[in-house]
């Protein structure tokens, strides 16, 4: 699939987006949401509830043999810290933490001060970790962190059949957000399975898996489900579970969906070359950071194909998908070796472009790294984090519940 120059470049961004949440792990085990990708970094800011999850599989990989970053012991001593402050000292309501939490004092920020998609990201970290550790006191401690989830409880049923959605959390003024997760795509796939897969009376039905709304819409051509939204909700759980050999409930095949995705992402951004520069040589529109108006900071926004879109190519956000779409990923990495380019390279791995406005982002972001490392891996490794994630006990019990098959 890869030539040497590939795989080396794969290598090298590789071992820097793990050095990330190496450098990014502070004291109390949380793993800071951003960072400079060049010059002198902070130790200050917000704490990223899904970063720090997908920073803990990041840890324990590592210590793999390719890699050996860390020894199996520091690994366990890192997961450890971070498994006892979600536990004992991150506010949670009914198992659930916030998206964001200062870095210094842990207390919530933002207004999702309750976030059910990130709590469950910082959960699977865990459990991933303590797994490809095989340490007895961190699956102790990561299997209470999941216990302690009342997956009903933040449930909303939808029709009369039974099915239930997750509420997206609560706000600061304690009210319950309005929106629901209702779409079955790759941002929210693996969390309906952990919640399916609870070995307790608050798991949620498995027929909350097949009521989950199919939303179609059109993109450069390609009509698919989630068509409004970036890479990253095409990418996230498809790190985590096998949609590819295996038959999952009802007429929905999750990875065609998440390639076309992606391709109609390439698509788009190569029908714009005439309009933007920086899609002549680049491509990759999801949420990230852009540039900021004159003399303003860079600005995170929610690009995709249906906006905004101001000629910022993500490149870190593409890399996820190194595996699905190897060969529309390696273009941008081929694209990326000419020497005036070279600025994109960062301590952390590729900066966000836009070459219209010669602008380089200033910072990377834990998701975005942490995606890429799952993904990096996944495409070098045999599927090493995929095959990892079923094999934990919910994961098991919930597609046992789904009827999930392996394809004939």
């Amino acid at each position: 699939m890869f030539d040497d120059a590939d795989k080396a470049q794969l290598e090298d961004l590789q071992r820097r987006a793990l050095q990330y949440f190496l450098d990014n792990q502070l004291p109390h085990g949380l793993i800071l949401d951003r960072q400079r990708n060049r010059g002198e970094g902070v130790r200050a800011g917000w704490c990223s509830t899904s970063g720090t999850g997908m920073g803990l599989i990041a840890i324990a990989l590592s210590t793999a043999p390719e890699y050996r970053l860390l020894s199996k012991q520091e690994a366990v001593a890192r997961v450890e810290r971070c498994l006892k402050t979600a536990l004992e000292r991150l506010p949670q309501l009914d198992g659930m933490m916030p998206h964001f939490v200062d870095a210094t004092t842990l207390l919530p920020v933002g207004d999702d001060v309750v976030s059910t998609i990130d709590s469950s990201w910082l959960v699977a970290g865990g459990l991933w970790a303590a797994d490809f550790l095989d340490d007895a006191e961190l699956k102790r401690l990561a299997a209470k962190l999941y216990r302690r989830i009342d997956w009903l409880s933040w449930a909303r049923r939808h029709d009369g059949g039974g099915a239930l959605w997750l509420s997206h959390g609560q706000k600061r003024d304690g009210s319950r957000i309005a929106s629901s997760w209702d779409r079955l795509n790759a941002e929210t796939a693996f969390m309906y399975v952990m919640a399916i897969g609870a070995e307790t009376k608050e798991a949620l039905p498995a027929k909350s898996w097949t009521g989950l709304k199919k939303s179609y819409g059109t993109v450069a051509g390609a009509r698919f489900a989630s068509a409004d939204l970036g890479l990253f909700a095409a990418q996230y759980s498809l790190a985590l579970l096998d949609f590819e050999s295996a038959r999952w409930p009802g007429r929905f095949n999750l990875h065609r969906q998440a390639r076309e995705a992606v391709a109609a992402n390439y698509r788009f951004c190569r029908m714009s070359r005439g309009q933007f520069k920086t899609f002549g040589r680049f491509w990759g529109l999801s949420a990230g950071d852009g540039p900021g108006r004159r003399g303003q900071e860079d600005q995170y926004r929610a690009y995709a194909p249906q906006g905004p879109v101001d000629g910022t190519a993500h490149l870190t956000a593409t890399l996820a998908s190194i595996e699905m779409c190897p060969e529309l990923v390696l273009e941008n990495l081929r694209a990326v070796r000419d020497k005036r380019f070279a600025s994109a390279y960062g301590k952390y791995g590729l900066s966000n472009v836009n070459l219209s406005r010669r602008w380089v982002s200033r910072d990377v972001v834990a998701i975005d790294l942490g995606a890429a490392v799952m993904g990096i891996d996944n495409a070098l490794h045999g599927q090493r984090v995929r095959q990892q994630f079923h094999k934990l006990a919910c994961v098991r019990r919930a597609t046992q519940r789904l009827g999930v098959r392996e394809q004939p």
